[in-house]
């Protein structure tokens, strides 16, 4: 048994690397698989403006969708993250820098932004139901605006099985390379700008074992889960988090310094025991 698996390609800018951007989609469509692409509607990073601006960007996207070969999402509004320790959100305790564009503002402002870009996306015409928060991190104000946008979905959170909170599906995002999991949807996340010759025979590899490929779209869609599988998102996401705990303490071990204490972390997962769980 193996999970059936999503393939998500971050930071789609008309200042990425389109190099990159070409290679790595050739090689799924290729073999099949329909990626989801997460766009930013207005980027302000400048880590993502690595190449000149394409002025044909969106016609790209708009033939890429039309063509069948990619689905849409997007992925926040502007990409500027902002350091927001200790707030609620997928963060340290799951080995998370401590930066987010939406999490810990008011929930007017977070709609705001979140409507702006859905408007950039449905001008350009390539309206869409499904977002990626930009670093992993969101909290209760941006699922409740979200909801209030018209989105149905987004690809995040530590789990084995999507699940619902405020009224949006979460399907869960853990992986940054291809690697096994027993079972369950297992999202792959790719950024872009850093994919390489390396990261490209992974892929390829990866590929040729003929995992069980999937659809964002389909998986979005999919029954909440039956109680064994909320049982198991669960346990997943305490193994994770106590695995990425031992990981930074190993290393601040090799360091040579103790590892310093972190304030108890709540995170968007489906726990029931979290009080930041979204009921």
């Amino acid at each position: 048994m193996s999970a059936r698996y999503i393939i998500r390609l971050d930071d789609i800018t008309p200042g990425m690397h389109w190099g990159k951007f070409w290679a790595t989609l050739s090689l799924l469509i290729k073999s099949k698989v329909r990626p989801l692409l997460g766009v930013v509607p207005d980027n302000h990073d400048p880590k993502l403006e690595v190449q000149p601006h394409r002025p044909d960007f969106w016609a790209v996207l708009r033939q890429l969708y039309k063509d069948g070969h990619v689905d849409i999402a997007q992925h926040g509004y502007q990409h500027t993250l902002w350091h927001r320790p200790g707030l609620p959100m997928i963060g340290r305790r799951f080995g998370f820098k401590e930066m987010s564009e939406f999490a810990g503002d008011t929930y007017a402002s977070q709609l705001r932004r979140i409507e702006a870009g859905s408007k950039i996306l449905e001008h350009q015409g390539l309206p869409t139901h499904y977002f990626m928060p930009p670093n992993h991190s969101f909290d209760m104000n941006t699922l409740r605006a979200l909801k209030t946008c018209g989105f149905t979905s987004v690809s995040d959170g530590i789990a084995l099985f999507p699940y619902q909170r405020a009224g949006v599906t979460l399907v869960p995002q853990q992986l940054w390379k291809p690697a096994w999991l027993p079972c369950g949807v297992a999202t792959i996340c790719l950024h872009t700008n850093e994919i390489g010759p390396f990261e490209l025979r992974n892929i390829r590899m990866f590929l040729r074992s003929r995992p069980a490929i999937t659809r964002f779209s389909s998986e979005a869609s999919a029954m909440p889960p039956s109680a064994p599988q909320r049982a198991l998102n669960g346990c997943f996401a305490a193994t994770y988090a106590g695995i990425r705990a031992s990981q930074r303490a190993y290393r601040g071990v090799a360091r040579g310094s103790r590892p310093a204490a972190s304030p108890e972390w709540k995170l968007l997962a489906p726990t029931e025991r979290s009080s930041q769980s979204c009921q």
